[in-house]
């Protein structure tokens, strides 16, 4: 996981649920906020709570600075509003956890997420502070880990990771700029045309190239964007989670990136 700031999203662990979100409204929502109900429920499913009660919590309170104009329409049912709010007290007595992920920041970090907790959970109706009550916890276990599937942020986030392990054993350093290839692949030249579009002019572009069926591969359309910068931590997941939104409202499949190795130079020290 993966923390970049004080917003519910701003969490990788949440980057796919925000893609559930988007495609099926309510019905994630509710999902996420009984997956973090369970006294066993683990950090991400806790990070997917807290997103769905922020997310509830804003359609209350009608805050379209937080929330886009789709979801601001959503209207969630009484029980869900009430799950949103036993989500926040679960995750003041049981998530332990999800929470200590902004110790790193700080106390005083730390302290103005559990104030945005309790914020979120007085708009719900909660007493954030309280125990939690009977009914909050949900019997049983928390549904198991799943396998990390083909075109989801889980997926590409371990890729990324692999990808900068093995650049450091081959002692890239990437630090350095240099020309980064980001590839979709798309079903049809429209999905691809439309990819183009969303890049803009900040990407040199190649394609879109047809590569017609064969054997068990289906007909696709591949476009390339190329754009110069040093392929760090930072920048890697900057730049991938850029192109897996555009693959998201295209309908492409984002195929990951490449780079040349730039192998550090070695600094002398006396003769």
């Amino acid at each position: 996981m993966t923390v970049w700031g004080m917003h519910p999203f701003d969490d990788d662990d949440t980057i796919d649920f925000s893609y559930e979100v988007k495609r099926s409204g309510l019905a994630a929502l509710a999902r996420a906020c009984k997956d973090a109900r369970y006294s066993d429920s683990r950090e991400e499913q806790h990070a997917e709570g807290f997103a769905a009660a922020f997310i509830v919590a804003s359609i209350l309170t009608k805050d379209s600075e937080a929330v886009n104009a789709k979801t601001l329409a959503l209207k969630p049912t009484k029980d869900l509003v009430e799950s949103a709010g036993a989500v926040v007290r679960v995750i003041r007595e049981y998530g332990s956890v999800y929470l200590a992920r902004w110790l790193v920041f700080g106390e005083e970090v730390h302290s103005q997420y559990l104030e945005q907790l309790d914020a979120i959970g007085k708009t719900l109706g909660v007493d954030p502070t309280a125990k939690a009550e009977a009914g909050d916890l949900l019997e049983g276990v928390a549904p198991a880990e799943q396998e990390m599937l083909p075109n989801t942020w889980e997926n590409q986030r371990w890729s990324n990771l692999q990808l900068l392990a093995t650049r450091n054993k081959m002692k890239d350093a990437v630090e350095i700029e240099r020309d980064v290839d980001h590839t979709f692949v798309c079903t049809s030249e429209k999905v691809a045309l439309a990819v183009i579009k969303s890049l803009g002019k900040d990407y040199s572009i190649e394609g879109p190239t047809h590569l017609p069926a064969e054997d068990d591969q289906a007909e696709c359309w591949v476009v390339v964007a190329t754009k110069s910068y040093a392929p760090d931590f930072e920048n890697t997941w900057g730049y991938t989670l850029r192109m897996f939104d555009i693959a998201f409202e295209t309908g492409a499949s984002y195929d990951g990136w490449g780079a040349p190795v730039i192998k550090g130079k070695k600094s002398w020290f006396g003769r």
